[in-house]
């Protein structure tokens, strides 16, 4: 996993680390899952997120999901997961 720090609108660094990549072919769009922690040893908790991916020559932006895609995402995600050997979902 690829490892970098940023800091958050207050100044706290965070940690994030890319998990993976992956396409949406309907939407052409590259998403990457990440996860993240702060520098707050208080806090235990760290957070696993799916972001859109915006590519420019020299900069990549990691942006929030349109609500009306975060189905199709999820679901690609759960097929990618399901053919690498993930666990479907029992209902």
């Amino acid at each position: 996993m690829n490892k970098i720090i940023v800091k958050d609108e207050n100044g706290t660094n965070i940690d994030i680390s890319v998990i993976g990549f992956f396409k949406v072919p309907q939407l052409e769009k590259e998403y990457v899952i990440y996860a993240f922690v702060d520098d707050n040893f208080e806090n235990s908790n760290g957070s696993v997120l799916f972001g859109e991916v915006v590519r420019s020559e020299n900069d990549i932006q990691i942006l929030g999901i349109l609500s009306e895609e975060k189905e199709m995402v999820i679901a690609c995600y759960e097929e990618i997961s399901n053919q690498i050997g993930g666990i479907e979902n029992e209902e």
